[in-house]
């Protein structure tokens, strides 16, 4: 296993020598599986259904075919999607009525069902990885469970594949050759019976496919307005199309940010489309990602759940390999190094080792969106952007406590903060919601009510004339995350 991890993350994270793929889907697997039956049908399905698109594309046909091959079993995945999330067949539905109606063009049509469809099939994989493989292996029904990740493969093969290899071809990457290796390994985990080393290795595969649909949505609103006119309403459709699958993933990350780049291509007006603004607010979405996993490994290996922290471990790494086409080659090799480092250190169990090695990775990220300072010193960053502080951060001796200035915490959580000085208490107005903190207690007030399930590890203080925060309890109530390393301090989101 230990070799596979090694070679997975170096492939997924190291830029090396780029190759040349083919964009069309082999007609025969390329790898020793049962190919199923039904599976292959609903393929055939897909390839037909994009053959109804011609000169004189007859839409009510297409809606017909789509109701008869692919509506009741893209309503059962949409089953699956949390309730408030986008629909494939709402979605998919929608702009089939509305071309019919005339309302959208024949072009919008076509991306809604290649891109929809991909989406739905993505899903089915991911569906059958949860509801058919991994409890065949909880099982120790290993026949069934090669059976079922069969279909993945044939799925991953029949459809995915060719929109991975033209992200390959954009980007000069080869996310190809790694899910191939990736695919090889999850098969021979299944022979082998090792359902931990699966669970981990999926991980790839999944994270892999993310990378492939946000980097599809990045090219849209690359490519977007320097389109004509006339090609515009289509590829804002193929750009929102690519986007759904993994809209959801992304909100984890930053909820802000993901809906400010859904809002953007749902409203079909290429005019909105700003390239540097969603490339922003995508990295950011991946950032609190990153950050997201990081923490949860920390958690699961101090648990003593070293499976768990693996998981996560993985995660987290192949979310920075998202932003692989947005660092240099330098930045990005140097990230992908500690965040091997990182890899390997959880592997051992090491959690001091796996927080050193990340604390390095997560440097090259809070240059994008978030804040390093150190203690003893005034000066700190905020997106890369030099600060300073009134005061600079101290660590309390008697609790242990890094604590800071309270202008500081405005930056550190992007939020209004300020001082009562008769009632002594420090003022935080975030989102709406207001908190306050009380010198000399522990206690969080919210919107006027004590919350009795939250407590500072630390009251605030007044040090030479100025009040001070406790860095860590404040940030995480704010649903932030702290890293910290020899004086140095990493808050992102």
């Amino acid at each position: 296993m230990r070799k596979f991890w090694s070679i997975a993350i170096s492939l997924a994270l190291v830029f090396s020598t780029f190759v040349t793929v083919s964009t069309t889907a082999h007609a025969q697997s390329s790898f020793n599986i049962t190919e199923d039956a039904d599976i292959a049908a609903k393929i055939k399905a897909f390839a037909d259904i994009k053959a109804l698109f011609t000169d004189n594309t007859d839409l009510k046909a297409v809606q017909e075919f789509y109701v008869a091959q692919f509506q009741t079993d893209a309503k059962r995945i949409d089953e699956t999607i949390k309730p408030n999330d986008p629909k494939i067949d709402e979605n998919i539905s929608f702009v089939l009525d509305n071309a019919i109606k005339g309302n959208l063009n024949v072009n919008q049509a076509k991306q809604a069902v290649d891109k929809g469809l991909q989406w739905y099939f993505y899903f089915n994989m991911r569906d059958l990885i949860s509801k058919k493989v991994r409890p065949a292996l909880t099982n120790e029904d290993y026949a069934t469970a090669k059976t079922e990740f069969n279909k993945v493969v044939q799925i991953y093969e029949g459809v995915i594949q060719s929109t991975v290899a033209k992200r390959d071809g954009t980007y000069k990457l080869d996310m190809v050759g790694i899910l191939k290796g990736t695919i090889e390994q999850l098969l021979k985990d299944l022979d082998d019976k090792n359902a931990n080393d699966f669970n981990v290795h999926r991980q790839v595969l999944d994270k892999t496919i993310i990378k492939t649909y946000a980097l599809a949505a990045f090219t849209y609103a690359t490519n977007i307005p320097t389109k004509p006119a006339a090609d515009q309403p289509a590829a804002m459709t193929e750009g929102y199309f690519f986007y759904l699958p993994v809209y959801t993933y992304l909100r984890g990350g930053s909820t802000e940010d993901a809906n400010y780049i859904l809002n953007v291509f749902a409203s079909g007006d290429a005019g909105q489309v700003d390239k540097d603004k969603i490339q922003a607010a995508m990295q950011r979405t991946m950032i609190g990602k990153v950050s997201e996993y990081v923490t949860n490994a920390f958690t699961k290996l101090s648990e003593g759940d070293l499976q768990g922290a693996r998981g996560y471990a993985m995660e987290g790494n192949m979310f920075l390999s998202t932003q692989e086409v947005f660092f240099t080659k330098e930045e990005y090799a140097a990230a992908a190094s500690y965040a091997q480092q990182f890899a390997d250190a959880i592997n051992k169990s090491d959690l001091a080792g796996a927080k050193s090695a990340s604390f390095q990775m997560l440097k090259y990220l809070v240059v994008k969106d978030g804040v390093q300072l150190k203690v003893g010193e005034k000066a700190y960053k905020v997106d890369g952007q030099e600060h300073t502080a009134t005061s600079a951060p101290f660590i309390n001796r008697q609790t242990s406590r890094t604590l800071v200035p309270v202008r500081l915490i405005t930056d550190a959580i992007n939020a209004e903060v300020s001082f009562d000085n008769k009632t002594k208490t420090v003022i935080i107005v975030k989102d709406g919601k207001t908190t306050q903190l009380k010198v000399g207690s522990d206690k969080v007030v919210q919107d006027g009510k004590l919350n009795e399930t939250i407590t500072l590890d630390q009251p605030v203080v007044i040090e030479k004339g100025s009040s001070f925060i406790p860095l860590r309890a404040v940030v995480e109530l704010f649903g932030k995350a702290v890293f910290y390393e020899k004086g140095e301090i990493i808050i992102l989101r």
